[in-house]
């Protein structure tokens, strides 16, 4: 799940910086955004032709990939809806997420969230932020009456806690976005890690 190395470098400065209410609907996939696995419909979708492969090209038995297809197809339609159920509880007005980076579209496309703005301005996380964009996305944070910015386990929460020094009344939650947890974290699997992220933005923002 490591971020592309390459991948959305190409960026001016200050870009993505001048946000309005209506920023993060639109939110670009394919290409340009690779988290797709925050999407527990679209890997189950994806999961076909994997179970394909497996079978054509590498020539595992073809009843036993099936077996765990349709078991492992099962579980994530179960998750699904258990994000979705949990989501549920959270009133519209308190669906909007900031993030480190462009991390969460496609779970915000999925459950009904709105990335209101990201520290740095690009799906790549090795972009770079800017002092004038910090600023816009505070006072974004204070205007739309934010409770949590989310961090990253792997990387710097240096500008995220400024950002939160900055604003104020508002905590930092720290996400499991590109790596798996560690043992005994709730996020050591796929799926574990799917309830445990789900369940530290709703709960920041209930």
């Amino acid at each position: 799940h490591d971020d592309h190395e390459d991948e959305g470098h190409d960026h001016d400065e200050d870009e993505g910086h001048d946000h309005d209410e209506d920023e993060g609907h639109d939110h670009a996939h394919g290409a340009e955004d690779p988290h797709v696995w925050f999407d527990p419909h679209r890997v189950a979708e994806a999961l076909p032709t994997l179970a394909r492969l497996l079978t054509t090209e590498v020539g595992l038995d073809q009843a036993a990939v099936e077996a765990c297809l349709n078991s492992y197809v099962a579980e994530l339609e179960a998750v699904d809806a258990e994000i979705a159920s949990k989501v549920g509880q959270l009133p519209a007005g308190s669906r909007k997420l900031v993030t480190n980076h462009e991390a969460l579209g496609y779970f915000a496309d999925r459950y009904g969230f709105e990335v209101i703005g990201t520290v740095i301005p690009s799906p790549s996380s090795m972009a770079q932020t800017s002092p004038a964009g910090l600023e816009d996305l505070a006072e974004i944070i204070e205007h739309d009456g934010i409770k949590a910015i989310f961090a990253e386990t792997q990387h710097s929460v240096d500008d995220i806690e400024a950002l939160a020094a900055r604003v104020g009344d508002v905590d930092v939650v720290t996400l499991y976005t590109g790596s798996l947890g560690p043992p005994g974290s709730g996020a050591e699997t796929y799926t574990g890690y799917l309830r445990t992220n789900t369940d530290l933005i709703v709960d920041a923002l209930d």
